[in-house]
């Protein structure tokens, strides 16, 4: 809330908790090797708002690397120059979804299985494995579209409107979540899916030779 046009000491005090939350969440990230340092990236929606790390930020080290832009793709912000490339992505994703926080990793069997399918068209689904996977996830939508691109945002967001984990063929994944800690839940749960179907898909293969 502002007065005068200023925001308040409530309001300045409310971001500056979302910030923690989310630098929390950038080393709890990196920790659990769901990306390296300098890979990935963070964002909370807060009404036409979102906090967002800034590009080139590394996860584990987020303090003073946190911006605030707009939601709406129409009014850009002079701060987009220093926020995520994938600025955009989080922008079409807010706005197709119910989502208050997404968080954007590079885990190495995510990554690893989105490489695997060759199918056509826009999007791609990995079925998962272990009950735990299936009972969370479902299945997880493997999508197309290069680093921050237009093509990206929209099937990323497409995608998210049914599910609330993805990944970029090739690139990473992205987990939504009305709390930053679910997005988390679900960035975690993609890995875990995508690990243990690789390592079963490896010993049929080995079992089938």
């Amino acid at each position: 809330m502002k007065i005068g046009g200023m925001p308040t000491a409530q309001s300045l005090i409310k971001n500056k908790r979302r910030m923690q939350e989310l630098i929390k969440y950038g080393k709890k990230i990196v920790e659990a090797g769901l990306a390296h340092s300098h890979f990935g990236n963070v964002s909370k929606r807060v009404g036409d708002q979102m906090l967002i790390s800034t590009t080139g930020s590394m996860l584990d080290e987020l303090e003073g690397q946190i911006v605030t832009v707009p939601v709406d793709t129409a009014s850009p912000d002079e701060l987009d120059v220093i926020a995520s490339t994938e600025v955009n992505v989080h922008r079409a994703i807010y706005k197709a979804t119910s989502a208050l926080a997404i968080l954007h990793g590079h885990s190495k069997y995510a990554v690893t299985m989105s490489m695997l399918l060759y199918e056509p068209g826009e999007q791609m689904l990995i079925v998962p494995e272990d009950a735990e996977s299936v009972y969370v996830l479902h299945e997880i939508p493997v999508v197309r579209g290069g680093v921050g691109s237009a093509e990206l945002a929209r099937n990323a967001a497409n995608a998210l409107r049914d599910h609330k984990g993805i990944i970029v063929q090739g690139h990473g994944t992205f987990a939504r979540g009305a709390t930053v800690d679910e997005a988390y839940v679900i960035l975690s749960s993609v890995e875990h899916a995508c690990t243990v179907k690789y390592l079963v898909d490896s010993a049929k293969k080995r079992i089938n030779v």
